[in-house]
């Protein structure tokens, strides 16, 4: 399953506050500690159990140090308020927020940016290839990085409000398993999108739509124009809350890149020459939460949170049908893009595809032949007086949300011809945490 992650505590001597104010050298340097309140953008943002002080590694720190008239905060603050990665390369003396900076030739071959990456434990993902540098961004593309980072004229971090003047008010808003609300908007399927929102600003961001771009990027752009632009990596190494983070890339199914700090997922259509198929801008945390990739992080000291949050058995059910509608969504987007009518809701058929879920998740199985009843996908149908001329059944497991189930089943031919079949009228969808279950229905006349 994707959500297994790989945790490594090793004492790699990780950057602390101190080595952000004090010299290698053995001569001292006299500065005045000022624990002030930081304010960002009108906002306090140095909190902790004193005021003037924040948290770092279990520590509290003071937020702000004074030297010869200059006042100084701490990198790992700033990159924690930005939601950006920090990093600092002891031997080139390069410290950097968002995205690494190319090391200039002159450097000895071996003063990286980023830490070595150990090779994987296992590999997750029915695809990993071997580990290699991280990507390096260079300062002549920085014009199109920026242009990249836009969805429908959105990023990570867009406040809600400019996401309404923007987009208008969403058809609905949903919640989700990772900590933030879906702004979903599906009245015109040229356009869908989803926006998730977290804290008043945009941490997710999707879409498949036949107009969706990212930069000179959009559905339906080919894996040679995708790699000419972003140049994704096998493996991606960054610094993120204090942590060192390997993540073992997908490049010929869903490459991740990592571009101005803001981690792109393209997916790709394997039955249609490797064209992207859905774009996708989200937040570092967000996508440490979601276990997308298989994920490696060491660190000293406190061990970071990526956990997602915990769900009440209400706000469980309530996730579990907000994946449900999503999946109908999604589907009747592609039969859009490819000239086929919407599939209509059957909520009769949901309650089939539920119960099958459930009989999956609860009895540790996945199969479409019931392992405690032994009834197959059809029976199940006739049992619950369904009468219909045709019918099919997709099932997922392990993925963090629909938009995962789906893209994974548009790369798979069989569930493809099912969301794909012309002559299906109808689709009743049942989630029951990670399992997924799709009825297709054409009724009987």
């Amino acid at each position: 399953m994707h959500k297994w992650l790989w945790i490594g505590l090793i004492a790699l001597g990780v950057l602390g506050i101190s080595r952000l104010f004090s010299s290698d050298t053995t001569s001292f340097i006299r500065v005045n500690i000022y624990p002030s309140a930081i304010f960002w953008d009108g906002r306090q943002i140095a909190t902790g159990g004193k005021q003037g002080y924040y948290v770092e590694r279990g520590q509290e720190v003071p937020a702000s140090l004074e030297y010869r008239g200059t006042l100084y905060v701490p990198l790992s603050m700033i990159g924690r308020h930005l939601n950006k990665p920090v990093g600092w390369d002891k031997a080139s003396h390069f410290a950097w927020v968002g995205q690494p900076p190319t090391i200039p030739t002159e450097l000895p071959a071996d003063n990286s940016t980023s830490p070595a990456a150990p090779k994987p434990d296992k590999a997750i993902p029915a695809s990993a290839p071997a580990p290699t540098a991280p990507a390096k961004a260079t300062a002549t593309d920085a014009s199109s990085q920026q242009e990249s980072a836009t969805l429908f004229g959105l990023t990570i971090g867009t406040p809600a409000e400019e996401v309404r003047k923007l987009l208008g008010e969403p058809a609905r808003k949903d919640p989700s398993s990772l900590g933030y609300e879906w702004w979903v908007y599906n009245r015109d399927p040229a356009r869908y999108v989803q926006v998730g929102i977290a804290n008043g600003k945009v941490v997710d961001l999707y879409s498949l739509a036949p107009t969706a771009m990212l930069g000179n990027i959009g559905v339906g752009s080919s894996l040679q124009a995708l790699e000419r632009q972003y140049s994704p990596q096998n493996t991606l190494t960054f610094s993120y809350m204090g942590a060192t983070i390997q993540i073992t890339n997908q490049k010929q199914q869903r490459p991740l890149v990592m571009k101005n700090g803001i981690p792109h997922i393209f997916y790709l259509d394997k039955q249609n020459g490797s064209k992207v198929t859905g774009l996708r801008l989200i937040d570092t945390q967000m996508l440490l939460r979601g276990g997308f990739y298989e994920t490696k992080w060491s660190y000293q000291g406190q061990a970071p949170d990526f956990d997602p949050p915990a769900l009440s058995v209400g706000e469980r059910e309530q996730v579990n049908l907000a994946n449900e509608r999503q999946t109908l969504d999604l589907v009747n987007v592609s039969r859009y893009r490819y000239k086929l009518p919407p599939l209509q809701w059957n909520e009769e058929a949901a309650k089939v595809a539920r119960a099958h879920s459930l009989d999956m998740e609860t009895n540790d199985y996945f199969d479409h032949v019931s392992a405690t009843t032994g009834s197959s996908p059809f029976e199940r149908l006739k049992q619950a007086k369904i009468a219909y001329s045709m019918a099919g059944e997709n099932i997922a497991a392990g993925y963090p949300d629909a938009i995962e189930a789906h893209e994974s089943w548009m790369n798979s031919p069989g569930h493809r011809k099912n969301i794909l079949e012309k002559d299906f009228t109808q689709l009743g969808v049942g989630v029951i945490t990670d399992y997924f279950t799709q009825t297709f229905l054409t009724p009987s006349k």
